[in-house]
Order: structure tokens, then C-alpha cells, then sequence
């Protein structure tokens, strides 16, 4: 699978099913601009995956780090309907990555996987660690304007320590999107 970032391929480790995410060389930059920033995402989404896990997220297992490739464990699933209740743990899901001021970058359905009854949130690429109330009320909105079980959504994420502000932001930075177009 090929994204605007990376190529995604399956593979094994140790007779273990793997995906390995390669970071692909983009012509238009600068050699070693391109080289710079491929490899700093790379370490950068295995520091968050790692620090994901830490915060209590159910997301795959960094197994390799290589220059401009990352091997991470396998997950078995589908993308997830989003229903109720997987809203309400997707929601739970995000306010545990706010909390440990992990911003995912893309928090939508498409980055999450549905294994048996575990959500797993995956492809931290456009991730980074913030405090900013704004950064983590995008993440919010994003979600947001992906699903309709919004109020189930909401519900999980108000277990997250600073989500008043941050809903209070996500109003505001609606009304900014809603006059960009």
C-alpha cells in the first residue's frame, strides 16, 4: 500500500507477521533535505508509537528502526465502523494520547483498526508532542468531522484532563474551517 509518505508492505520477522513502513524519497527536495526529514520522521513516529503505548493506547509494536524504515508488529483487522462503542473508545483512546501530549496528526477511522473487540490507532507519521490546546482540538476536530456517532465520540473524550478547554477550542477552530472554503 502506498501513502504520500511511506510504502507499506507485509512481511515476517521470526516467522511473526510484520509491517514494514518505508519512507519513500521524495525527487523535488534536496538530496540531503529529503535524506534530513525522512530519516527525523521515521525515529520521530517510532518515539511516539512508543510513548502511545506508554500512555495505555493499544497500537503496533516497534520491532525495528531502521534509517528510513520502520518494522512494526502486524494487526490483524479491519477498519473500524465506528458505532457507538467503538466511538466512545475511540474517544477514550484520543483523550489518553492528550494526556500524555501525544498529537496524532490524523486521528481519523482510517487510522484505526478493529481486532476482535481492540481499537488500535495506527500511522503516527503526522504525529508530535504537544501541549497546545489548539493542536490537540484539530486532532479532536478531525475525528469529529469523520464520524456520526459524534455525542458517543465526545463522551469517551471527556475522560481527558483538559477537555473542557479543549472543546471550548474545537468550536473556534470549527468556525475558522467553516470560512476557509
Amino acid at each position: 500500500m502506498k501513502g504520500a509518505e511511506a510504502v507499506l508492505r507485509k512481511s515476517t520477522l521470526l516467522g511473526k507477521p510484520v509491517v514494514i513502513k518505508d519512507r519513500i524519497s521524495k525527487k523535488y527536495r534536496i538530496k540531503k533535505l529529503d535524506e534530513k526529514l525522512r530519516r527525523e520522521r521515521t525515529r520521530a513516529e517510532a518515539r511516539l508509537l512508543h510513548r502511545a503505548k506508554l500512555a495505555g493506547a493499544d497500537c503496533p509494536v516497534v520491532l525495528e528502526v531502521k534509517e528510513f524504515s520502520l518494522t512494526i508488529g502486524f494487526i490483524e483487522g479491519k477498519r473500524p465502523e465506528m458505532t457507538q462503542s467503538q466511538a466512545l473508545k475511540a474517544g477514550k483512546m484520543l483523550a489518553d494520547l492528550h494526556d500524555s501530549d501525544i498529537i496524532h496528526g490524523d486521528y481519523t477511522p482510517a487510522n484505526l483498526i478493529l481486532g476482535g473487540e481492540t481499537l488500535y490507532v495506527i500511522d503516527f507519521g503526522l504525529g508530535f508532542v504537544s501541549s497546545d490546546i489548539e493542536d490537540k482540538a484539530v486532532d479532536v476536530f478531525t475525528m469529529l468531522r469523520a464520524i456520526s456517532e459524534k455525542d458517543s465520540f465526545l463522551e469517551g473524550y471527556s475522560s481527558c484532563k483538559k477537555a473542557k478547554s479543549i472543546l471550548k477550542r474545537v468550536k473556534a477552530v470549527e468556525k475558522r474551517v467553516r470560512y476557509a472554503f
